[in-house]
């Protein structure tokens, strides 16, 4: 099987959203999604140059690779210029395990090379339910180790120099009510995982007024809270610990956080 790798373009922008989102809903959620990402990917067209490669199989997009280097985040307060994150890799179902995701990753570790620009990749490994071959298991095939003292889903690919120890350290509390959702327009499901976070807020306390800011497009209060992560949940000014994806955990601190509020 020939798998051909491209470089994103504007050109190429439908096939992008095709690989993660041909299969999925016509929801508000999924839709809003999509026109954040689109626009995302334009700006990073325009500011740093491609943000993800396709993978094509008899000329049809069937996977992709999701990249950008640290010092473009705005909300961060001392980005790292010599750091490359990798945010997702996807190959459709029926053609992982096939050479699509190595092939992906192989074409990215050879722009990084030939450039020199970066001394490390990361990635965080995530495991979504329904995409199939576990990303924290294809990373360390390709070669990806965890950090010294870091957590077993924080991985980097050292290309010059050593591995480097996580700086861990957990976002400021503020004097406010109500909740916040900072978030990054990265994923075309943003707003689905926002979506779910608002209501089981809502569920908790229907009055409390919830607010959604994405920290690309406003990147300030995020810096000043030292957000580092892709997501954040504040409730009554403090910062939750748990994911949506800890559901029950997630709902008890923001009963905890409002009543003690």
């Amino acid at each position: 099987m020939k798998v051909r790798v491209e470089n994103l373009s504007e050109r190429l922008l439908d096939d992008r959203i095709s690989v993660c989102g041909e299969d999925q809903p016509d929801s508000p959620s999924i839709r809003r999604g999509i026109e954040e990402k689109k626009h995302w990917l334009q700006r990073m067209l325009r500011e740093q140059g491609p943000p993800s490669k396709l993978a094509y199989v008899d000329s049809k997009p069937v996977g992709h690779i999701q990249f950008y280097s640290e010092s473009s985040i705005p909300y961060l307060e001392n980005p790292d210029p010599k750091t490359l994150h990798v945010m997702c890799s996807f190959v459709r179902l029926a053609l992982q395990n096939k050479g699509c995701g190595t092939s992906l990753f192989k074409s990215l570790l050879e722009d990084v090379k030939r450039e020199g620009r970066f001394d490390r990749i990361e990635t965080l490994g995530f495991d979504p339910p329904g995409c199939g071959f576990p990303q924290t298991t294809f990373w360390k095939k390709m070669g990806f180790q965890q950090k010294p003292d870091g957590l077993p889903n924080e991985l980097e690919y050292v290309v010059n120099g050593e591995p480097t120890t996580p700086q861990h350290s957990q976002p400021r509390s503020v004097d406010e009510r109500g909740a916040k959702i900072f978030y990054a327009p990265t994923c075309i499901y943003t707003h689905h995982f926002n979506d779910k976070m608002e209501e089981t807020i809502r569920s908790v306390n229907a009055e409390i007024p919830v607010e959604r800011i994405n920290m690309w497009e406003n990147p300030d209060e995020a810096k000043t809270r030292r957000i580092t992560s892709s997501s954040c949940v504040y409730v009554n000014g403090h910062p939750m610990k748990h994911s949506i994806f800890e559901l029950e955990n997630f709902k008890k601190e923001i009963q905890t956080l409002i009543s003690d509020s």
